[in-house]
């Protein structure tokens, strides 16, 4: 699953991150140093669902503002736009909705949208 030198380094850029102390309670910081501590592959099942909600938690703290909003918004108004588009007769469109290239732009877009305009 898991090794000690794996844990190691997810600690480590958590805490040049800042989000070490912010996201994580005590128990959480507390199981994760030790096991990377201790073990050298982690092989408990119970402690490795443990750990992968530890590290689902550092993740979400460690994207930026950016990566939040394209998944927050971008995604979103990208399969409006395929349902959209897939009513007009596009046959390509389904393919759309999973381009990052297409989240990406249409969350610049609306990062940049001057305030009063649109809905």
């Amino acid at each position: 699953m898991f090794t000690g030198q794996f844990l190691s380094s997810v600690r480590s850029r958590a805490l040049r991150r800042g989000v070490w102390f912010k996201a994580l309670d005590t128990l959480e910081r507390r199981i994760l140093t030790l096991a990377s501590r201790v073990v050298d592959k982690v092989e408990s099942a119970v402690l490795g669902v443990e750990i992968v909600k530890i590290l689902r938690k550092l993740t979400d703290a460690m994207k930026s503002g950016f990566v939040r909003r394209m998944e927050e918004y971008g995604a979103i108004r990208a399969k409006k736009l395929v349902a959209q588009a897939a009513e007009w007769g596009s046959g390509i469109a389904s393919e759309w909705a999973s381009d990052i290239g297409l989240i990406r732009y249409l969350t610049l877009i609306d990062m940049n949208r001057p305030s009063g305009f649109g809905i």
